[in-house]
């Protein structure tokens, strides 16, 4: 599975930096993180916890935003201005967005991560 062709420019300046071990380690700690965040993010809408909500959709959207999961990232920023409005019903839609989103960028990031993408 091969990235979107709008995390290219992320993904060159982060092989410029440190190649492509680097850039697999750095997919392999954000993929651990999002799924922790991902079960944090769902526990959190559950019980109507808007707030830490659009705490956790910030942490996610900076990280995916910097590897080049930017439909993901606008997920992310989308629930978490809902979130820091109170709004529940879209904070709560924009947690199916993100997990939509994740799904999506799931594949490639695994493959970057193995070194195969």
């Amino acid at each position: 599975m091969h990235p979107p062709e709008d995390a290219k420019p992320a993904l060159d300046m982060l092989r410029s930096l440190g190649g492509d071990e680097m850039l697999a380690m750095m997919m392999q700690t954000f993929i651990q993180f999002a799924e922790e965040r991902m079960a944090k993010l769902v526990e959190e809408s559950e019980h109507g916890r808007i707030s830490e909500v659009a705490g956790i959709a910030h942490s996610l959207k900076s990280s995916a935003r910097q590897l080049g999961a930017n439909a993901l990232g606008d997920a992310c920023a989308i629930t978490e201005t809902a979130g820091r409005a109170d709004d529940a019903v879209a904070a709560q839609a924009g947690v199916k967005d993100i997990q939509r989103e994740y799904a999506a960028a799931k594949p490639w990031l695994d493959a970057l991560a193995k070194g195969t993408a």
